[in-house]
């Protein structure tokens, strides 16, 4: 769970790209709440989260100007 965090976190320093195609399961509670916790240390704001066209989970992040979306790898099943 650690290194998840840590790479998140990296990865959020590093990304300046609109979208973010990773493979993460944001269905999964765990997974989401630690992209959130992770992202938010670094001074990233959740700004949106919402289902795509493809009932995929996407979550929008804003930092000083720059906004990322990440989206999920696997429709939410109802």
């Amino acid at each position: 769970m650690k290194k998840l965090l840590l790479f998140t976190g990296m990865l959020l320093l590093a990304v300046s790209a609109k979208a973010v195609e990773l493979n993460l399961n944001l269905n999964n509670p765990d997974v989401r709440k630690c992209l959130i916790d992770s992202a938010n240390e670094e001074g990233w704001e959740l700004k949106a989260k919402y289902l795509d066209e493809n009932d995929k989970v996407v979550l929008v992040f804003k930092k000083d100007g720059q906004v990322v979306e990440y989206t999920g790898n696997q429709k939410l099943e109802y």
